[in-house]
């Protein structure tokens, strides 16, 4: 809570107190109750921070640069920050020792990948921690696993705990879950919480009479699109010469850094009117802040690229990936990051904001079991 002023870290704690002295309303235990999705939004609310918390990466927040990952619970302080499902196949044959690298890797990748996209300099874990009659407030670095002093490997059935000699880790084998010993982080603050016996009666009393004249904001509207293609034969994969590989494809001589990102026909049916029309150019938004020219462009409206078609590529190539144009894109580096999708917002007219989405966004947005549905053509040549 370094990079906040004084006014907003009071209004912070007593937010906090007040919704933990409502717990009644969800639960009986002397614990304060907060939830997660609350916790985030209390936070950014607050403390003047973006919302990532619906970007499924390892920020819920940025503020000033600095990338948060926001938690609370009550009880155990071993507690979850990453899932590797769709991973699971590159790793369940090993070793435990070779596990724990692998799983390592995949955590600093996703981190990395985190920090890049979304242009932060640092990271940290701001956590509440529920007590009875307290909640206490902790952070600490969100840093990489240290792959070089990883120690003290040791199995219990199907969980393998572990230490990088800075900090204590978990992994459950059968879940495909990492968590993190937060037992040693010492509070900032701990603030009292009186929970109300009866917060109806309260809410009643204060509020009744009040909430019809309480109008709220309109819920955006968001769509998502898929970064690779997919066929039966192939499952999901990102073709050699299109989409986010459009810069190999032939024709006509390329930029290096030429990609697109597919609209399938399948979305044009039913959501074609969410972008402007073919070749109208609109303000995207970008996960690092910067706002570039984008369009709709191909025949059948099946692209999404910016304006001029290099930009996005250099964003992509060089500051997330990190990777030379030279070098395909491959699904397998998607998953590494545990995204395979974008989610796209509608802020006004005109304007859009892009951000990752993590794997099986789009099927679940398009409420489909066929992934991206049918195949691109790889030769398939672009329009400027």
């Amino acid at each position: 809570m370094e990079n906040t002023t004084k006014e907003e870290r009071d209004y912070y704690e007593k937010l906090l107190v007040l919704i933990g002295s409502l717990s009644n309303l969800f639960s009986n235990s002397k614990n304060p109750y907060l939830a997660s999705r609350i916790t985030e939004n209390l936070f950014c609310r607050c403390l003047r921070a973006e919302n990532l918390s619906r970007s499924d990466i390892t920020a819920d927040a940025r503020k000033d640069g600095i990338g948060i990952g926001i938690k609370t619970w009550t009880g155990s302080s071993l507690q979850k920050i990453a899932e590797f499902n769709s991973q699971k196949p590159t790793y369940e044959h090993l070793d435990d020792e070779q596990m724990i690298l692998r799983i390592a890797e995949l955590r600093n990748e996703r981190i990395s990948f985190t920090m890049r996209a979304y242009g932060l300099s640092s990271m940290i874990y701001h956590c509440t921690i529920r007590e009875k009659g307290i909640i206490k407030i902790v952070e600490c670095p969100l840093v990489p696993i240290d792959l070089e002093h990883i120690s003290n490997i040791n199995r219990k059935k199907n969980v393998i705990t572990f230490s990088d000699g800075i900090n204590k880790y978990s992994f459950n084998t059968s879940k495909s879950t990492l968590y993190k010993d937060f037992s040693s982080v010492e509070a900032l603050m701990i603030l009292s919480v009186k929970i109300y016996d009866d917060p109806f009666s309260l809410l009643e009393e204060k509020l009744l009479g009040v909430v019809e004249g309480i109008t709220s904001e309109p819920e955006k509207d968001s769509v998502y699109l898929p970064l690779y293609s997919f066929t039966k034969a192939k499952g999901k994969y990102v073709p050699d010469k299109n989409g986010l590989n459009l810069r190999f494809a032939g024709g006509r001589e390329r930029n290096p850094y030429e990609v697109s990102i597919r609209i399938s026909s399948e979305f044009n049916k039913l959501h074609r009117s969410f972008f402007p029309a073919r070749d109208t150019a609109f303000e995207l938004a970008m996960p690092n802040g910067a706002v570039i020219s984008a369009k709709v462009c191909q025949d059948n409206d099946k692209a999404l690229m910016s304006n001029p078609n290099k930009v996005l590529g250099h964003w992509l190539i060089d500051d997330v990936l990190k990777i030379s144009p030279d070098t395909h894109i491959t699904y397998d580096m998607l998953e590494n990051f545990g995204v395979d999708s974008v989610k796209i917002t509608k802020q006004s007219d005109n304007k859009y904001s892009i951000t990752f989405a993590k794997i099986g966004s789009y099927d679940e947005f398009m409420g489909t079991n066929s992934d991206a549905g049918e195949d691109i053509d790889e030769d398939d040549d672009s329009e400027d």
